[in-house]
């Protein structure tokens, strides 16, 4: 027996915490960007050897292989996030909010390979109007199959509505921009930024996975 009151079931300060808190539980246990995070961890560094030895000939009507790995890499990505969400979704009786993510990823995938294609051609088309600058040299890293990943990240993160998501895609963003143009002797130049994007995906995605297991046993 208490000597205190029990909160009526009525009462609405107990049914908006109640409610809050169903709401917090349903965003955890929908969260699942680690996944994406190391879907995407393994096509960066995948990239090493087609960027190495798949550069080829840049000719029009002659595509390197390098310009096909990123297409199909990120199209097989974006596939197996979607049915990892799904089945997620299906053990959990809970509904997913991916899709909207999944579609922009993948026309970004698309509208992105077509300028990259189209660009092959000649100097691309930021360069023409505006010359050689630091802002083209920007918008050429994000417009291109590595700065689609980060520009889908920065989506999945509002939907989830994941702050430390937020934080990871600033991390791989910055990692990508900060990757300078300076010429290297060396065929394996460009390992070095490659290494740190692709880590910066792997650490985020196994930190918000660890992260998110901690909730859910302290939750238990």
């Amino acid at each position: 027996m208490t000597t205190h009151p029990a909160p009526s079931a009525g009462d609405p300060h107990s049914l908006l915490a109640m409610k809050r808190a169903l709401v917090h539980h349903v965003r955890r246990e929908q969260r699942g960007a680690w996944f994406a995070l190391l879907v995407f961890a393994a096509v960066r560094f995948g990239a090493a050897p087609v960027v190495r030895y798949g550069q080829g000939d840049h000719s029009p009507g002659n595509l390197p292989p390098a310009m096909w790995y990123w297409p199909v890499a990120l199209l097989l990505a974006y596939g197996a996030i979607g049915r990892f969400y799904l089945r997620r979704s299906r053990r959990l009786g809970l509904g997913t909010r991916v899709g909207p993510y999944l579609t922009v990823g993948i026309v970004l995938v698309v509208l992105i390979t077509a300028y990259v294609v189209w660009s092959l051609s000649g100097p691309s088309l930021l360069t023409d109007i505006h010359g050689p600058s630091f802002v083209v040299l920007v918008l050429d890293r994000v417009v291109s199959p590595a700065g689609t990943i980060g520009l889908a990240l920065l989506l999945l993160a509002r939907i989830e509505r994941s702050w430390p998501l937020f934080a990871v895609t600033c991390g791989y963003l910055v990692a990508l921009l900060g990757d300078g143009d300076l010429p290297d002797p060396s065929p394996w130049g460009f390992l070095p930024g490659l290494l740190l994007q692709g880590g910066v995906l792997l650490l985020g995605g196994v930190g918000l996975a660890l992260a998110q297991r901690v909730q859910g046993r302290s939750a238990a």
